[in-house]
């Protein structure tokens, strides 16, 4: 069995990742922060030399939903890619060659086709409200590339679509789309509200994926590490709208009001699909019907509240 870092090992994934790890028999270091701080290159080097892992899962990151990210382009992009080159030098420099880099969807151009594929990634610009995300996770992506050509590692990438799920922020100010709305409609129900504000006309359709269905593909992906290319996407296959969103919320929570639309406020892109071939061709699918994740999820965030 490995010896295993996991950065980001108290966030929503690697809450989820570190048990399913350490079930399978591997030593898992999860340094805090105050162990560990990626945004300082000196301190990441020297934890890395000193622990010396057989394995990185670079989960760490510093994220924000839509409603507060265009707010914080420069310290997003600035946290994430420094804590992300500062790892990959420390790597290189002391030997360790083997990571998974959990990257996002949001590196994909604005304009790319549906459903983004891997070779479209750089051919145009990225999402406005969430550019400095987006720039920052496209530029650890292709350090890990360049670090491959050129020091003979394999620093892998994989794009997963939206996640959610237990651990996650369901901050109504900072959350992401899913665990805010469904923070807003928890307390619609709460409050006995006639009812519940849309951002925009609710067709954007956005890919879901459940956080313990990605850590067990990060778990296949360590034990299958020789067969993942250098990157690609990992999602559920299923998109749904924002007003299909919403009504699965509604059946989850009782929430029993109706739904208006607020044009004013930003959406996003309208679509955000992935293709699924390279996961398809290893094998691995989701274990979790997104039913069933919302209602997970939404137990753990009705005890939180308590």
């Amino acid at each position: 069995m490995a010896s295993i870092l996991v950065t980001g090992a108290s966030g929503m994934l690697g809450q989820h990742l570190v048990p399913m790890l350490k079930n399978k028999g591997h030593s898992v270091l999860t340094p805090s922060r105050h162990e560990l701080d990626l945004s300082d290159a000196h301190a990441t080097s020297e934890y890395i030399e000193s622990n010396l892992p057989n394995f990185v899962v670079h989960c760490a990151a510093f994220v924000a939903g839509i409603a507060s990210s265009k707010t914080i382009k420069h310290h997003s992009l600035d946290q994430n890619i420094s804590m992300g080159l500062n790892l990959i030098r420390a790597c290189v420099s002391h030997g360790v060659a083997n990571m998974i880099n959990v990257g996002s969807a949001t590196v994909y151009p604005n304009e790319a086709p549906q459903p983004l594929s891997e070779p479209s990634i750089g051919d145009g610009p990225l999402e406005g409200p969430i550019e400095g995300y987006a720039l920052s996770k496209y530029v650890v992506y292709r350090a890990c590339e360049m670090a491959n050509e050129q020091h003979n590692v394999s620093f892998k990438t994989i794009l997963p679509c939206n996640l959610f799920g237990p651990y996650d922020n369901f901050s109504l100010e900072t959350g992401h789309m899913l665990p805010a709305i469904l923070h807003r409609m928890h307390q619609a129900k709460q409050n006995d509200d006639a009812s519940v504000t849309i951002w925009g006309d609710g067709t954007a359709k956005r890919e879901f994926l459940y956080a313990p269905d990605l850590a067990d593909f990060i778990c296949f992906a360590i034990d299958n590490f020789e067969a993942l290319p250098g990157v690609m996407n990992v999602g559920s296959g299923l998109e749904i709208s924002v007003n299909a969103m919403h009504k699965h919320m509604a059946k989850v929570t009782g929430y029993l009001g109706e739904f208006q639309h607020d044009m004013s406020k930003p959406v996003g892109r309208l679509r955000r699909c992935l293709d699924l071939r390279h996961q398809e061709s290893l094998g691995w699918s989701p274990k979790t019907a997104f039913q069933d994740a919302l209602e997970l999820t939404y137990d753990y965030m009705r005890r939180s509240l308590e």
